[in-house]
């Protein structure tokens, strides 16, 4: 863990050497961290209660539904807020926020806010050196 980053007590992470935490990063109370694969949480991201990180999935084609890893990459001055899912393979791009109980898969787009199930853009969100909102990109 970098310096000041911080996995509160009641968060959960499945296998520690999985989760790489930079400089300032917060796991939440209640978090599930099921880092199956590797999950790395950006400088200044905080990752809000009861959300969740799953890392892992089953291949479902296949009779036996063999369980395997997809990385997540969650940027710099991300928001993860309350109860949301960020499934295997997701990147969440500098400064993002996902909505509380919003279901992210894929790559989401830096400066963005999220909300829904699956997360949806709704809005872009201000880049403190812009001083104004980013455009949303499609």
């Amino acid at each position: 863990m970098a310096p000041g980053s911080d996995v509160r007590g009641s968060a959960r992470v499945w296998y520690p050497a999985h989760l790489e935490m930079h400089a300032r990063a917060v796991i939440g109370p209640g978090v599930n961290v099921y880092s199956m694969g590797q999950i790395v949480v950006g400088e200044d991201a905080l990752v809000s209660q009861g959300a969740h990180l799953c890392a892992g999935t089953h291949d479902y084609d296949t009779p036996e539904f063999q369980l395997y890893s997809r990385p997540i990459v969650i940027g710099a001055r991300v928001w993860i807020a309350a109860e949301a899912f960020v499934g295997p393979g997701a990147r969440i791009g500098d400064g993002a926020v996902v909505g509380a109980r919003a279901v992210a898969f894929g790559e989401l787009q830096p400066w963005t806010v999220y909300s829904g199930n699956p997360a949806k853009a709704i809005r872009a969100r201000r880049h403190p050196a812009a001083g104004a909102a980013q455009p949303l990109k499609s």
